[in-house]
């Protein structure tokens, strides 16, 4: 039997009250979907609460990472045969009616004739309650752009972030799923990214107003804030900008962009976050795996 809007849940260790809140704003808004649990040791509750929402739930017995998770739950609504993903991060609380007015979206642009990647909302931070922003490249330029809740507003963007993002099925058969190797960070930028190189376009609207959670915090770090993520995220942050830096496909003000963060991130981190020794020696071997071109999960040891 085939289903319009299949939602893809991945959870880590989540909050089991926060992820119910978000299963329960859910409920109604979407045909199936699945819970890809990455080997939490809360993965019972999980399976409890998908149990109750109507939902699918597969338990992974190790974490994967991110990216195969959503793939693993992007065949799982393939298999559905459904005609819209919807991936959702554990911490995401949608508004009533969200996803039907992401895919009245996506239809009114495809009338326009625009090959549509994904759609998404506008979304306000819980750490600071500030909108996200707007990020196109201009030539050599990246430009980044405060998101509005005033009027009616549709905005091309160059990538969206994967939680509350509705992609087509069939642009995911066109550019292929998420890329596994990045495991984690990265990954909905590297797809927005490389769906716009193969002609497909992705917009956001103010419509429904998404509460999602970015990182631990913010500090100010050097001349900007930068988001606070754990040591071992920091790993993945420079290793992956710069392997996504040295993909053939990449704009040139993004590629400048990848390769300009890493020394930001090397010297504030290393400099004015907590645990810097360890954040130090992660970052240093991604570097070092980023530039050899290693991809996957880290297999180092955590120490410092």
């Amino acid at each position: 039997m085939s289903c319009e809007i299949w939602a893809v849940i991945v959870t880590y260790n989540p909050d089991i009250p926060l992820l119910d809140a978000g299963l329960t704003a859910l409920t109604g808004q979407v045909d199936g979907g699945v819970i890809i649990d990455n080997g939490s040791g809360n993965a019972d509750a999980v399976q409890a609460l998908a149990a109750q929402h109507g939902l699918s739930f597969v338990a992974l017995h190790e974490n994967i990472g991110l990216a195969a998770a959503q793939n693993a739950g992007i065949r799982h609504g393939m298999d559905a045969e459904a005609r819209y993903i919807l991936l959702l991060d554990q911490d995401t609380i949608l508004t009533a009616g969200t996803a039907r007015n992401l895919v009245t979206l996506c239809q009114s642009l495809e009338e326009r004739g625009i090959r549509v990647g994904a759609v998404g909302n506008f979304f306000r931070d819980s750490h600071d309650d500030c909108l996200g922003s707007i990020w196109r490249s201009h030539g050599l330029r990246l430009r980044q752009t405060r998101a509005s809740a005033g009027k009616s507003v549709v905005a091309e963007a160059d990538f969206i972030i994967a939680s509350g993002s509705l992609i087509p099925v069939s642009t995911l058969r066109h550019t292929g799923l998420m890329d596994a190797g990045l495991f984690i960070d990265l990954v909905d930028v590297e797809w927005g990214l490389r769906a716009k190189s193969q002609g497909f376009r992705h917009f956001l609207h103010n419509r429904n107003i998404m509460t999602h959670t970015i990182g631990s915090g913010r500090q100010k770090m050097l001349w900007k804030n930068i988001t606070i993520h754990s040591p071992m995220r920091d790993y993945y942050v420079i290793r992956n900008s710069i392997l996504v830096a040295k993909r053939r496909y990449i704009d040139v003000a993004w590629r400048i962009y990848f390769i300009r963060r890493v020394p930001v991130f090397l010297l504030g981190f290393s400099l004015f976050a907590d645990q810097r020794r360890l954040r130090c020696s992660l970052m240093l071997r991604g570097l070092f795996d980023g530039l050899l071109g290693r991809g996957g999960k880290y297999s180092g040891r955590l120490s410092g």
